[in-house]
């Protein structure tokens, strides 16, 4: 099938990519399927969640596992119903960027992910019991990152 995107012309993509969010992203309820778009290669991220029915909708995604190491949340019946998770779920997560014109200023919203069935192609977003912040940055101005580093011995 052929999507038009926003940022990448005319994709054509295969059906069973398609994921359906049975409730929609919040703010587009109205939108229920999305196609996950990775330039830079299968589970490379970021990646663009393209909606396949309205060609200027697209989000950047981030997996939160790559940058928080122990990210889990904890989803509410609803959410998980929606998705069709069984009782031991195991979804992938999402979570929606914010790409300001300065891109070091990236942000993701980790109180708010989606959960993906890849299973069954479903997806949930979700506002997570856990205290994560809605605008975490995902870069670290570069003075802060060395001061951070770990010091190995003899250097």
């Amino acid at each position: 099938m052929i999507v038009k995107t926003r940022d990448f012309g005319e994709q054509d993509v295969s059906e069973d990519k398609i994921i359906s969010f049975p409730n929609g992203i919040f703010a587009f309820e109205d939108e229920h399927r999305f196609v996950m778009l990775s330039p830079l290669g299968d589970d490379v991220y970021p990646a663009w969640l393209q909606s396949v029915d309205n060609e200027n909708l697209c989000f950047i995604v981030f997996d939160p596992c790559q940058i928080v190491s122990d990210y889990s949340v904890t989803a509410d019946d609803e959410s998980l119903k929606a998705a069709q998770f069984g009782k031991d779920p195991h979804p992938h997560y999402l979570t929606l960027a914010v790409v300001p014109e300065e891109y070091k200023d990236t942000t993701v919203n980790l109180k708010s992910p989606i959960l993906v069935n890849t299973q069954k192609m479903l997806a949930a977003q979700i506002i997570a019991a856990e205290n994560y912040p809605i605008k975490f940055p995902i870069f670290k101005p570069a003075e802060t990152a060395v001061k951070e580093a770990p010091v190995k011995e003899g250097d």
